[in-house]
């Protein structure tokens, strides 16, 4: 299956009561709130890590303190610092303008020009499909995702929403 990114938006109180659970309780109310009809949710999928490398040069497995394109992709504050726990984050609703100016500023022209394969191969980025011969359908997916976190981004400051990401 592999490890897949989801972000969600939530209230104040739903973030609150996020806040301080263990890993594994965090974990399950994640999944129902995942489940729930009534919390807006994006899939990322995959490519949540091939996007931050893309936006970032640097894999999401190494987030970048205080880099509004690194904190787009995989949050601004971690829940549990553990390293064996599932990664979820969350950014609340004050950030989340700058994220999507930082994200708005990208010039797509120019990530195409340096979108080199061999340096996502070499990085280990996650998931191994880096392939040459697919250079311009993988470029295509990464600037589609692109715009669906922008996309969602937007929606959650319209709707004065926090954000919570998770990658398991």
């Amino acid at each position: 299956m592999g490890m897949l990114g989801s972000y969600m938006m939530i209230d104040e109180l739903t973030l609150g009561s996020l806040i301080g659970l263990e890993n594994d309780d965090l974990f399950e109310k994640i999944e129902e709130l995942n489940e729930s009809e009534e919390i807006e949710c994006y899939d990322i999928d995959k490519l949540w890590d091939g996007l931050h490398f893309l936006l970032t040069g640097k894999s999401a497995s190494n987030p970048i303190d205080g880099n509004k394109l690194s904190e787009a992709i995989v949050g601004t504050y971690v829940f549990n610092e553990d390293e064996n726990a599932d990664f979820i984050s969350y950014t609340k609703q004050e950030h989340l303008s700058e994220m999507i100016h930082s994200l708005k500023d990208i010039n797509i022209n120019k990530l195409k020009s340096n979108f080199n394969l061999a340096k996502f191969r070499k990085a280990k980025i996650y998931p191994n499909i880096w392939l040459d011969d697919q250079k311009d359908s993988l470029f295509d997916e990464l600037i589609q995702e692109y715009k669906n976190v922008l996309n969602f981004y937007e929606k959650a400051v319209e709707k004065k929403a926090n954000v919570v990401v998770s990658i398991y």
